[in-house]
């Protein structure tokens, strides 16, 4: 476990994905308490957010963009899911294991 902490701290960390992560979260905060959310293009521009929000700090926390941009998309996907109104557990237990599958994939590339 001390390996574990010692090699993520020990690694330099792209300061500029966390900014963006935490700027998108105040955006994000802005355009829902401003926009209508029966409202297109609030929706899209929420669901794009919520993308760009997580696969940046993702990134930031992984230090490894391929990791980022799944777990940015995990995270869009979950929600997308959820929004319409596939909230089983088998819909979660699916996008794990086509995240790990496709984790698995490009790593062998």
């Amino acid at each position: 476990m001390f390996r574990l902490v010692t090699k993520f701290i020990g690694q330099p960390r792209n300061i500029i994905w966390l900014i963006i992560g935490l700027s998108g979260l105040c955006v994000m905060a802005w355009l829902m308490n401003s926009e209508n959310p029966h409202n297109t293009m609030a929706l899209t521009g929420f669901f794009l957010l919520l993308f760009v929000i997580s696969a940046s700090v993702g990134i930031f926390c992984t230090n490894i963009v391929r990791h980022g941009l799944l777990t940015g998309g995990g995270v869009f996907v979950f929600f997308i899911l959820r929004f319409l109104g596939l909230r089983e557990w088998y819909y979660l237990l699916l996008l794990v294991l086509c995240l790990i599958s496709l984790e698995l994939y490009s790593q062998k590339r």
